[in-house]
């Protein structure tokens, strides 16, 4: 824009009558005082090259917009970062306090991008074949002891929210450094990222690198630092009821963010999470990190199997009273100390506790102390039970254990018809299309808006189905009235069927326990105690494969060997 070669142009603004004109990028006249844009174009002598020939000014419109069309020169790295704050994000709306996305998570990524040297860092590695040029960059040490203050450092940038409504300053400090690259550089035709590419080919030892299913340990790593009562089975049914992003996050991805070719390989997830896959990753994330011991899981924090027993009692809707018995086990099997349940990644042998699996493994111990649970015992003092409660129907009912196995057998078989429809009806392709390259784009997209108008001339024939509201999370799934209703309560309910007075102490009138070893003993020492709530943890979250015929064969060899 030039004011002085507009002067020469005296007409009035047809909008202020104003006589202050520019010029646009494109050559066209415009208001300076109500920003009015005109159709007439300044015209250029040119004597150069053509003299007494009049040229008007070329219309850079379509150049900007091909600009546009290619999207921002964004990283892999940044992609992840923007699914790790949608998440963050989420976890917030869940009920977890805001320090968590603005301080521990953001510490975490941004030791993990020190770590990985894609930032924070003197030299970033982003490619060995494009030269680029680090502006602003931010040296950090790598020793946990010179830096204490990485985990509660309130200066450092929080997560960044992409769009037009977020403005960087220029004080501010930048989660990323600004490159500097030319276009002939940045131009990626096999990916929208400039390294995607690079990265789904780099295998370099000692460096982890970002998936989707990482972000998860992410999350549950500041969860678990945080001590929130979220465990790591309720943040993978959150996703799954879609209240964190994770299958088709990239669809939050800006507009600018270009994404098709390799990155769809990176960042398009075709499958749910897993429990065991997303613990062993939050154990090799933290090891990676090297990040120091996580605050102490006392007795009044929510993953103390003391707490967590009586949650999952609840909700399996079971008695009040075998809340004593389960801290009781804890006690004697030293499950409940500090040591034993605080998460340290920088010990020799780096292992998390299952928190939620070991609480119901507890309870499993205790339902095996009670009823033995042989499909013998159990049932005969059900019998019993019921007899009592069908001739004292004032009294305190007595815990009976096969009307609660009906109970709660067809809860779960309800619970469990719902969530595979919900998966079998799950779509799982996105709102955004990916396509391979920058050339498939207007075919996907022209086949996009051919399947949502087909799906919008079938509901108007099939006539408009009840939109199903959104239920808000909780970490309750089971919902348990009163003595009558279909899903009657078993909390009140005594153990006095199940249990004797020997001395000023209850004892079980089951004298048995069942290992899973498969043999019966009278006394059960505490270390038997112990490997059996161990084993039983195992057996809970084990994965079944299916084997071949050489293996089974293999396998029945070593029984024999």
């Amino acid at each position: 824009m030039d004011l002085e070669e507009a002067k020469e142009f005296k007409d009035r603004c047809s909008q202020c009558a104003a006589v202050s004109w520019g010029l646009t990028d494109e050559g066209k006249y415009y208001c300076t005082s109500c920003h009015n844009v005109t159709e007439r174009s300044r015209e250029v002598i040119n004597t150069g090259a053509i003299p007494n020939t009049k040229i008007q000014a070329i219309n850079r419109g379509l150049k900007r917009k091909r600009k546009l069309e290619k999207g921002w020169d964004w990283y892999v790295c940044e992609g992840f970062q923007h699914i790790l704050y949608q998440q963050a994000k989420a976890l917030q709306t869940l009920g977890v306090g805001p320090e968590l996305k603005n301080e521990v998570l953001h510490n975490f990524w941004k030791r993990y991008l020190q770590k990985s040297k894609q930032a924070y860092c003197k030299n970033p590695v982003y490619t060995s074949r494009r030269k680029t040029t680090v502006l602003e960059d931010n040296p950090s040490h790598s020793d946990w002891d010179s830096e204490p203050e990485l985990l509660s450092d309130l200066s450092c940038p929080s997560f960044v929210e992409s769009g037009a409504e977020s403005q960087p300053d220029v004080h501010t400090q930048k989660p990323f450094p600004i490159i500097k690259a030319s276009q002939s550089e940045t131009a990626s035709v096999c990916s929208g990222s400039l390294d995607g590419v690079e990265y789904s080919l780099r295998k370099e030892k000692g460096i982890v690198k970002m998936t989707v299913p990482r972000t998860l340990a992410f999350c549950y790593l500041s969860l678990l630092w945080q001590r929130e009562t979220i465990t790591l089975a309720d943040l993978l049914r959150f996703v799954e009821e879609e209240h964190i992003p994770y299958i088709n996050a990239f669809q939050h991805f800006p507009e600018e963010m270009k994404l098709y070719g390799r990155d769809k390989g990176i960042f398009a997830i075709e499958s749910w999470p897993n429990y065991e896959d997303i613990y062993k990753k939050v154990i090799e994330v933290a090891t990676v990190l090297d990040l120091p011991r996580f605050p102490d899981i006392t007795e009044d924090c929510y993953l103390h199997p003391n707490i967590l027993c009586m949650k999952y009692l609840m909700e399996v809707n079971l008695p009040d009273e075998m809340h004593d018995l389960t801290c009781h086990v804890v006690k004697v099997t030293g499950m409940g100390e500090v040591d034993f349940l605080t998460f340290d990644p920088i010990a020799k042998k780096a292992k998390a506790v299952k928190y939620d699996v070991q609480a119901v493994a507890v309870i499993v111990v205790v339902l095996k102390l009670l009823f033995l649970l042989d499909d013998n015992l159990e049932w005969s003092l059900s019998n019993i039970a019921e007899k009592y409660n069908e001739k004292n129907e004032e009294d305190k009912p007595w815990f009976d254990f096969r009307k609660w196995y009906q109970v709660m057998k067809k809860a779960v078989d309800e619970k469990k018809q719902k969530w595979e429809e919900a998966r079998a009806k799950y779509l799982w392709k996105s709102e955004k299309p990916l396509y391979h390259s920058a050339i498939d784009r207007s075919v996907v997209y022209k086949r996009r808006e051919m399947v949502v108008s087909l799906q919008k001339q079938f509901s108007t024939l099939v006539g408009s189905t009840p939109t199903v509201e959104k239920q808000s999370p909780s970490s309750f799934q089971f919902s348990w009235t009163e003595e009558g209703g279909d899903r009657p309560c078993f909390h009140g309910h005594s153990l006095q069927g199940v249990l004797k007075q020997k001395g000023q102490s209850l004892m079980t009138k089951n004298s048995l326990y069942w290992l899973s070893t498969q043999k019966f003993c009278k006394r059960i020492k505490t270390s038997l105690l112990h490997e059996e709530v161990s084993l039983i943890e195992k057996r809970l979250f084990k994965a079944k494969y299916s084997t071949t015929k050489k293996k089974s064969s293999r396998s029945r060899k070593a029984r024999k060997c």
